[in-house]
């Protein structure tokens, strides 16, 4: 039944997996897989992600500079200005001697030569400052305005400064202004700096990004030729998880614990039909033999005995498949969703009462002891087939006159469901094996029997969150089943 993939379902392999961003490649003939080319690094999505973040980052900084620049380019433009009204407006009401003594100070305290002071007459004739005669299209409204202008230090071409003018109230005008020579340089500085930090922020995001990329994509290759070495057949592979327990891990982690249980499930699958095949290889040849035997009889009567064997031999392979088919069943039904509140003392009364007449038949002392609810979530059906297989199991393995005790209770805070009888007893070297499928203990071999009951108790059982398990009753066994109840029950 365990079948290894064969290579014509290799194929499945080439368009790789969904969630994987390495181009699919092919094993070698021994298994291994091409290195990784740079080409192919381009070509994954964790490249063009870091490359995303790459312009995103230069995007946020470019952002950053542009309202650097903008606060730069216009603050200071406008606090000079503003500076510049209120001034040109006080100079033009002052007299005329003490408007020249306070230009006179201004451009001894200019240092620098960026202040711009210029007196004119009603011709407009310059009588005093720096300035030799008004810039032309320089409104007279007492407003800032950018203008060209010759350099304060000499030289030719112009600079641009900020100038205000006003009318005195003798005609003559009066100008004053600042160069913007310092404000420029520093926009140019901050232009500058942007084009300069720009591309080492886009090589450093790439780089981190190219760091990371790397990463990610050795881990996904690493995953994704551990699913191809598992494709080929070797089931016992498992995806590599590394330290970080990070969510790459946590879903390799995941795939691992399916693939154990595949691998459980896949030899349980093994197991079940080698199981099958050595008990009904028995029952068939012993049919055959009879079978074979009552033709060659002469005697009709012989002919008969031998169809009577052989119809007990089947019976008893049909009893072993039913049972197997059953267990099946239930371990792949899985319907706990169908779960409802059930009482084990309702459930063990029930298979009491089944098989009491058994009990009467063969003189054994049967008695229930379920006087209380016993609260549990499960399948009432199932839970009665499990009990009546461990009282099937205790009446037929004990003595003629014996006794049998039935009982549900809540011991420490556990829901419980004991058989106990007076017979022979398990060993205790095989307390861990007899509800294992097809196993048949020593003392009970020469009894009539499958092996496969208690195996289905302890998987009903198990389905429900009950544990099964065998204890000396001295003499006898004492089978119980039992569960943690909620704080709550």
């Amino acid at each position: 039944m365990l079948q290894t993939i064969s290579p014509a379902h290799e194929g499945a392999g080439e368009t790789g997996p969904a969630w994987s961003s390495l181009p699919p490649r092919e094993p070698n003939a021994d298994g291994t897989v091409t290195p990784m080319r740079i080409s192919d690094l381009f070509r994954t999505a964790s490249f063009r992600l870091a490359v995303l973040f790459a312009f995103a980052v230069t995007a946020a900084t470019t952002v950053i500079f542009v309202f650097i620049y903008w606060h730069v380019a216009t603050f200071d433009v406008r606090r000079v200005g503003v500076r510049l009204s209120d001034e040109v407006a006080r100079a033009a009401a002052e007299p005329d001697d003490q408007l020249r003594r306070q230009l006179r100070r201004r451009l001894a305290s200019d240092l620098r030569k960026l202040d711009y002071v210029g007196l004119f007459d009603a011709r407009g004739k310059s009588v005093f400052g720096n300035v030799a005669a008004l810039p032309e299209g320089l409104p007279i409204d007492g407003a800032p305005h950018p203008i060209e202008v010759a350099p304060l230090g000499g030289g030719s071409g112009t600079e641009p400064a900020l100038l205000a003018a006003r009318q005195r109230p003798n005609g003559g005008v009066v100008l004053i202004g600042r160069s913007l020579y310092e404000v420029y340089a520093l926009r140019r500085l901050v232009i500058r700096a942007l084009a300069l930090g720009v591309a080492p922020t886009i090589l450093s995001a790439l780089i981190i990004g190219l760091i990371f990329s790397l990463r990610t994509v050795k881990r996904l290759r690493s995953i994704n030729e551990a699913i191809l070495r598992i494709i080929q057949g070797d089931l016992q592979d498992r995806l590599p998880v590394g330290p970080w327990k990070d969510d790459v891990d946590n879903i390799a982690s995941g795939v691992n614990l399916m693939l154990d249980e595949i691998v459980r499930l896949l030899d349980q699958i093994k197991s079940v039909s080698d199981n099958i095949a050595h008990d009904l290889r028995a029952p068939l040849s012993i049919t055959r033999m009879s079978l074979e035997r009552g033709l060659a009889a002469p005697a009709e009567k012989d002919l008969r005995a031998a169809a009577n064997r052989a119809l007990a031999e089947l019976d008893r392979a049909l009893t072993t498949v039913t049972a197997l088919l059953r267990i099946s069943e239930i371990e792949l039904g899985r319907r706990r969703h169908e779960f409802v509140p059930v009482d084990l003392a309702e459930v063990c009364a029930t298979a009491f009462e089944l098989y009491e007449p058994l009990a009467e038949a063969k003189s054994i002392s049967f008695t229930l002891d379920a006087g209380r609810p016993v609260p549990l979530s499960g399948d009432h059906d199932l839970l009665v087939e499990a009990v009546a297989n461990l009282i099937d199991n205790a009446l037929k393995f004990g003595p003629e006159n014996g006794v049998v005790c039935v009982s549900a209770s809540v011991v420490s805070g556990r829901a419980e469901v004991a058989v106990c009888d007076n017979g022979p007893g398990v060993d205790p070297s095989e307390s861990g094996e007899i509800f294992k499928r097809f196993y048949r203990s020593k003392s009970a071999r020469s009894i009539p029997g499958t092996g496969l009951g208690l195996n289905l108790a302890a998987t009903i059982f198990s389905l429900h969150g009950l544990d099964l398990k065998v204890a000396d009753n001295h003499p006898g066994a004492r089978f119980v089943a039992s569960q943690r109840l909620p704080a709550s029950s």
